[in-house]
């Protein structure tokens, strides 16, 4: 019974990891391009979440379109942060402290507003036959909703080492990052560069924010939450690493998720707190050596 629990658990581990290194990889992406700690990062997915709660459970659009339409959410609080924002920071010859306080108010700003505009009790969408069904595979219990945040990664991460290795565009993110002077001597327009990694950054934090809204409540809380979580997963996987940012997501995933097998629930959080100390003082470039460099 305890080894059935333990499978179980590492399953539920696996499925939420999978969503921390979505969202981590969205982070990191706009990190290694520009240089900024982008805390409004979270905004993008809370944003997200209730988009889709108020399009498909009250405006009662399918789910497709309400899907589309949320992820477009998204990509706007992305581009609309870049460009009223860190560009007239840059403009202004600020530098990335005032970048990081100016993130954090506009994720504390925006989350205000949304708790004022849709009140602080969480938003639930009501379950579907299609999402609402599980089966047994031996002692594991798979949700559809599991089936679901695995199809949707595979597609992310495919889609996005396709950009960023056949494509001028996603070529463009990683020159920028590193070095935006010599990419810029190359022809590389580095003001649209930023606009792009921000619009495709934004939609991949989007995506979990679609499949936390369909799976638990929205509260206006969870963009930070969410945060705290991706800057965790880069920490231990790498920052500017896809594989870095999806280990890492994995790595917390089941830490949270497995802590609860002999301990508390309230202690995994100091668990995961312990292995990020760790991580700090004994392999600070995570366990990949993918790294920020911005010039």
């Amino acid at each position: 019974m305890d080894l059935d629990l333990l499978l179980q658990l590492v399953k539920n581990g696996v499925v939420l990891g999978l969503l921390y290194g979505l969202f981590a990889y969205g982070l990191s992406l706009i990190m290694a391009a520009t240089g900024i700690f982008h805390l409004a990062h979270g905004l993008a997915l809370v944003a997200t979440a209730y988009s889709f709660w108020w399009l498909f459970a009250v405006a009662g659009l399918g789910a497709v379109v309400a899907t589309v339409l949320s992820l477009a959410v998204g990509g706007v609080v992305g581009v609309g942060v870049e460009l009223l924002v860190y560009r007239p920071l840059r403009r202004a010859g600020a530098g990335h402290m005032a970048q990081l306080v100016a993130s954090l108010s506009v994720l504390t700003l925006g989350q205000s507003l949304l708790e004022l505009g849709f009140g602080s009790d969480a938003k639930a969408v009501p379950p579907t036959a299609f999402l609402d069904w599980t089966v047994a595979v031996g002692p594991l219990v798979i949700r559809s909703w599991d089936l679901l945040v695995l199809a949707a990664s595979v597609v992310v991460f495919v889609a996005l080492y396709v950009l960023q290795t056949r494509t001028p565009v996603g070529l463009s993110f990683r020159a920028v990052g590193d070095n935006a002077v010599r990419a810029e001597t190359l022809g590389i327009r580095i003001q649209r560069t930023y606009l792009w990694v921000f619009l495709v950054g934004s939609v991949v934090a989007a995506m979990p924010g679609v499949l936390l809204a369909v799976q638990t409540p929205t509260r206006p809380s969870m963009g930070f939450e969410l945060l705290v979580m991706a800057v965790i997963a880069l920490v231990i996987g790498g920052v500017g690493s896809m594989p870095g940012a999806l280990l890492g997501g994995i790595v917390i995933g089941l830490v949270e998720s497995v802590a609860a097998f002999r301990l508390p629930t309230e202690w995994a959080h100091l668990v995961l707190f312990a292995l990020l100390f760790v991580f700090l003082v004994a392999r600070p470039h995570g366990l990949t050596r993918a790294t920020v460099r911005h010039a």
